[in-house]
């Protein structure tokens, strides 16, 4: 009980309240088609119905074989619905037309939506970074989900539009509502170390495949977050603080950089593709693959993938590959051109 109330965002209190009030009147309702049934000689639909039509005050009419038990009974069933009906009643209106009734219900709709998504992606924390990470994986059209503590931040993001989950991400409860088991990513941008250790070790013990890329606070916590199943860890200062020297050491790279990384979407965009099995350009050269010529496209690096680790990106950057390089299956290709001919370029090789 504690744990639902927790995940649907109710007071235990009310949580219980509301289910002995709905106990209660299913009781009184069950006992009153019982007892017409013994005492009225009802079938049990019409008992039933001699039970709604008297517990409801309606009282279209009295059905059966009516006697002194019958009539003893209806005043002990319309009494028991006026002392413990009522209270039942009274209770479960002022939990159902609550505030925090409609935020249960909209939680329910997002653990719906979560546990029909697949290969999607898990966005824990929706601050500063989170919000960033957020609009990249909106702009790309990933499928996301976001877990999120504050209530005040969940009831803006849900006026959005975003899919989210009110929850604390270092609880399996929340990762396994967000749809953990068949996600494919998971993103932790969290304010504390520890608790992005947490969620990364509730993430790889909940689907072992999964990959993670985890926010750093502090340097001295970077092999703690790797031993808890973060494939990718990120520190956000050391990347904003780079950026910042790089602006007045290399101006013209920074603005490069702006443009083609950071400011996707305004010009040249970077992008990779990963060559599939049977693929058209699988086993060519680059030359024989006429990508520049038939796309425009720049190919700035090739990332040999068959040389790395199955959880880690340890494999070989090859920069400024030549014509002559061969495209092998599973090896990436970094590229940069325009949105549009990079978008020809997915169509084309169907990647």
């Amino acid at each position: 009980m504690r744990r639902l109330s927790l995940l649907l965002g109710l007071r235990p209190k009310d949580l219980r309240r509301a289910f002995l009030a709905l106990i209660l009147l299913l009781g009184i309702l069950g006992v009153g088609t019982i007892g017409y049934h013994m005492t009225a000689q009802l079938d049990w639909l019409n008992a039933l119905y001699m039970a709604v039509i008297t517990i409801s005050t309606v009282g279209f009419g009295e059905m059966g074989t009516v006697n002194t038990y019958t009539r003893i009974f209806t005043i002990l069933l319309i009494a028991a619905t006026m002392i413990w009906g009522a209270w039942a009643i009274e209770s479960l209106l002022s939990t159902m037309l609550g505030g925090e009734f409609q935020k249960a219900v909209l939680q329910l709709r997002s653990m719906r939506k979560a546990k029909r998504m697949k290969d999607h992606t898990i966005l824990c924390g929706f601050g500063r970074i989170g919000e960033a990470a957020a609009s990249e994986l909106k702009r790309h059209g990933e499928p996301f989900i976001v877990i999120e503590l504050d209530p005040e931040v969940v009831d803006h993001l849900r006026e959005l539009g975003y899919h989210v989950i009110h929850g604390d991400a270092t609880e399996d409860g929340a990762l396994l509502a967000a749809g953990i088991k068949q996600a494919a990513r998971l993103i932790t941008t969290l304010d504390e170390d520890n608790a992005n250790i947490v969620t990364a070790l509730s993430a790889r013990e909940l689907n072992p495949h999964i990959w993670i890329a985890s926010r750093l606070v502090r340097h001295d916590n970077y092999r703690k977050l790797v031993r808890a199943g973060a494939n990718e860890v990120v520190s956000p200062y050391d990347y904003g603080g780079r950026r910042l020297a790089l602006t007045l050491l290399r101006p013209h790279v920074a603005a490069f950089l702006s443009q083609v990384v950071f400011d996707e979407g305004r010009g040249a965009e970077m992008d990779e593709i990963q060559i599939q099995e049977g693929a058209e350009i699988a086993g060519k050269t680059l030359a024989q693959a006429s990508l520049r010529q038939r796309f425009g496209i720049t190919v700035i690096a090739l990332y040999h993938a068959r040389e790395a680790h199955p959880t880690r990106v340890t494999g070989r950057f090859e920069l400024n590959p030549g014509p002559d390089t061969v495209l092998m299956p599973g090896d990436v290709l970094i590229i940069v051109g325009s949105s549009e001919q990079l978008h020809h370029l997915h169509q084309a090789l169907g990647v």
